[in-house]
């Protein structure tokens, strides 16, 4: 969140600000950065809301949160390219960290029942009933081309953190972007 302010800050104090988003045709560069802030705000503040209190002892409400989690780093991993987009920062390199959650999302709620191709037996996943906690989320995964079903066991928390890391550089680079491009306002 700091990162995110410092972002903000920036961004109001900048030089060129108003001459590169406000002219015609630049509004909705404008939009695009206005809706990435908003969104990577949402999302810090609703993950570290819901870590702290954890998932939901009944199983549908845990269900429905588990894909919410997965859900907003998504979101927030697509605000961040937006931000960068709509400051013309160079789009970052994401990396193992990143694409990890991406992955055990795509395989919990992107396309749970078949994450084969033509070519690629498929893959199945389903997230059982029992309780669910960010040291803990355990889920069914059936792998065709092994002909068995495992039942990998993930540390969300420990997943989340190493993701934030990642994100943060991110961010940190962006902010050293506009520090270098764009100039502030001396008073």
């Amino acid at each position: 969140m700091s990162l995110r302010s410092e972002v903000y800050d920036h961004f109001h104090a900048s030089e060129i600000r108003d001459g590169l988003f406000l002219a015609p045709g630049n509004r909705d560069r404008f939009a695009q950065y206005e809706t990435a802030m908003l969104l990577m705000q949402d999302t810090v503040e609703a993950l570290w809301t819901h870590r702290r209190r954890d998932f939901s002892l009944d199983a549908m409400e845990a269900y429905i949160e588990v894909w919410g989690v997965l859900q907003a780093v998504i979101i927030q991993q697509d605000a961040l390219l937006e931000l960068a987009a709509a400051i013309g920062a160079p789009k970052p390199a994401t990396g193992a960290e990143w694409r990890a959650i991406r992955d055990l999302r795509n395989q919990l709620v992107g396309h749970p029942v078949n994450r084969g191709a033509p070519s690629k037996p498929a893959r199945r996943a389903f997230m059982g009933r029992q309780p669910k906690s960010y040291r803990y989320l355990t889920y069914e995964l059936w792998d065709a081309d092994a002909d068995r079903t495992t039942f990998p066991r993930i540390d969300l928390g420990q997943m989340l953190d190493a993701y934030e890391n990642e994100a943060a550089g991110h961010l940190a680079a962006i902010l050293a972007y506009m520090r270098r491009a764009w100039p502030v306002r001396t008073p």
